[in-house]
């Protein structure tokens, strides 16, 4: 069983509380209006995310208690999506000879994995779809049906050649081929070892036991997303990107990362800006998953800018990543910074000094009246008036004395209240809902500065 969670096509940067989240065998993807790519994978014990309203199903609290049961796997080099297996049929196979193909089994890392359409032998060589080997590796694959050109993308690496042929392009360096692309049924198939072979992957064929087994560092982390392909060199930190998305990957820089554990890519376009975006990377490590740093840089003309890191414990909530006025935002959760679209810094705001907690905050509105905090530890969203620098707990402002209570006391799974801010009104009110398990659905507060309704 996997949980899926599919960021695309968006305006607005990520939010705690938007998108939807899937719990099914099979490969479900949803839009959901927060960052232009955010796409992971996990087994999951625990059932209790959101619904299609954006809506926190009641008990999201309690998913927390349970991430003990959770075991993040991430994409990292493959997007690998347990899928329902379909028979491939060759038209001019017999059915027997379709049965045998079908039994062939695909390992990666010692890993069994299926696949939209099932390996084939073809000529004594070993096929596998072009897009289902491109996820595998974490390539990027195309197939051109006007010049019948397959060709593959990776950092350091583009490899090319035309349906039939038994010839290719490596780093546009001539190379002979043993099996050419082909096509069955209308889907393009390529040998998997050439195109494994090419970016560093090893093949071996076990024809006893119908085993073909590809073994491959886990080098690179991917993400991918609209028209946009990135990677992460987890070992070096170099970070490729890729625009348009089949394009031939070139490198950013270098992000100031010691990766721990399993990672979560995203990225958000600057609004009106071309080549410019913020990239975020977490990293989820300890047991169980207690701990996520989160890497953020600002990128422009290919070229990273500026980049921050934040260690938190336990409770963590994504960060906005632009201000109000559509300025990129890096935070260390101590210190926050407001930068232009040039990466000079604008403004810096001392967090711990005015929140009055020592502790990682996250970060979830800046605009140039207020900020919206919350401590790591102590757990309580709390609003910055900048025009006199005071500050109001908004638990305190909303909650009953009862859930006051729970929210100073309770630590499980870690201290504080379940207020989410949903947002600001074209008149300047502040939105929040309450998303505590002990309602069916959340209670709606609105807030002015010094006013509460």
């Amino acid at each position: 069983m996997h949980f899926i969670h599919d960021y695309s096509q968006s305006s607005d940067p990520p939010h705690p509380g938007d998108g939807v989240f899937f719990i099914d065998k099979n490969f479900t993807q949803n839009a959901a209006p927060n960052a232009t790519f955010f796409q992971i994978s996990r087994p999951i014990n625990h059932i209790i995310f959101l619904n299609t309203n954006q809506k926190e199903i009641n008990m999201n609290r309690f998913t927390m208690i349970n991430r003990a049961s959770i075991k993040i796997a991430v994409i990292g080099l493959a997007a690998i999506i347990t899928m329902t297996s379909l028979l491939y049929t060759d038209s001019s196979s017999t059915a027997a000879a379709a049965k045998q193909q079908s039994n062939i089994k695909l390992l990666f890392n010692d890993q069994e994995y299926s696949f939209s359409s099932t390996p084939i032998i073809y000529k004594n060589s070993l096929y596998l779809p072009l897009r289902d080997l491109g996820e595998l590796l974490g390539s990027v694959v195309v197939w051109n049906a006007e010049n019948k050109t397959v060709t593959m993308t990776y950092p350091n690496q583009v490899v090319v050649t035309k349906l039939n042929a038994l010839d290719a392009t490596v780093n546009g360096k001539a190379v002979q081929l043993d099996s050419p692309a082909i096509v069955r049924d209308g889907r393009t198939f390529v040998p998997i070892r050439f195109f494994s072979e090419a970016i560093g992957a090893s093949v071996d064929w076990q024809p006893a036991n119908r085993t073909v087994s590809l073994s491959k560092t886990p080098t690179f982390a991917k993400g991918i997303g609209v028209n946009m392909s990135i990677w992460l060199n987890k070992a070096t930190g170099d970070v490729f990107f890729a625009y348009p998305y089949d394009a031939e990957p070139v490198k950013l820089g270098q992000l100031e990362a010691n990766i721990q554990g399993f990672l979560n890519i995203s990225a958000y376009n600057l609004p009106g800006e071309q080549q410019s975006f913020i990239l975020k990377i977490e990293d989820v490590y300890g047991e169980p998953s207690i701990h996520t740093t989160v890497y953020t840089a600002f990128v422009k003309n290919n070229q990273i800018l500026k980049q921050s890191k934040a260690n938190y414990f336990k409770r963590y909530e994504q960060n906005t990543l632009i201000d109000h006025e559509g300025n990129p935002i890096l935070t260390d959760g101590k210190l926050l910074t407001i930068i232009n679209t040039e990466g000079q810094i604008i403004k810096e705001y001392d967090l711990p000094k005015l929140s009055g907690k020592d502790e990682i905050h996250s970060v979830q509105a800046v605009s140039s009246s207020y900020l919206l905090i919350r401590p790591n530890l102590s757990g309580h969203l709390t609003l910055i008036n900048l025009k006199d620098n005071s500050m109001t707990l908004l638990y305190q402002q909303f909650l009953s004395s009862e859930e006051q209570e729970f929210a100073e006391m309770n630590d499980v799974p870690y201290f504080g209240d379940d207020l989410a801010f949903l947002g600001e009104t074209e008149d300047g009110e502040l939105k929040f809902e309450n998303r505590s398990p002990f309602y069916s659905e959340g209670k709606k507060y609105v807030h002015k500065l010094n006013e509460v309704k």
